[in-house]
């Protein structure tokens, strides 16, 4: 999809291979559009700002917003998703929520 865009979009299929070990830690990422749709399981994010963790289960989507901090906090065993990212590459930045 990369290719075939110029680099504007990428799409990534993930599956967890293992039980979920530890939060990713707060970082956000230097994109423009980043959604999550979930296939299979549930995945459950923080997001700087919201008091409540968000969940998102196996038929819904999330569009996270651009430069937004977040933390994955848990996932399901058998999560699998589909992520989209504009633009294809991305740099990923650490930092405190």
């Amino acid at each position: 999809m990369a290719d075939a865009s110029d680099g504007r979009i990428s799409a990534r299929h993930i599956r967890a291979i293992q039980p979920f070990g530890e939060e990713t830690g707060w970082h956000w990422h230097d994109m423009t559009g980043h959604f999550v749709y979930v296939l299979r399981g549930w995945v459950q994010f923080r997001f700087d700002g919201i008091s409540e963790p968000v969940t998102v289960v196996a038929g819904s989507c999330l569009s996270q917003p651009a430069g937004v901090a977040h933390n994955v906090i848990g996932q399901s065993d058998d999560l699998e998703l589909i992520e989209i990212n504009m633009p294809a590459d991305y740099v990923t930045i650490e930092c405190r929520p």
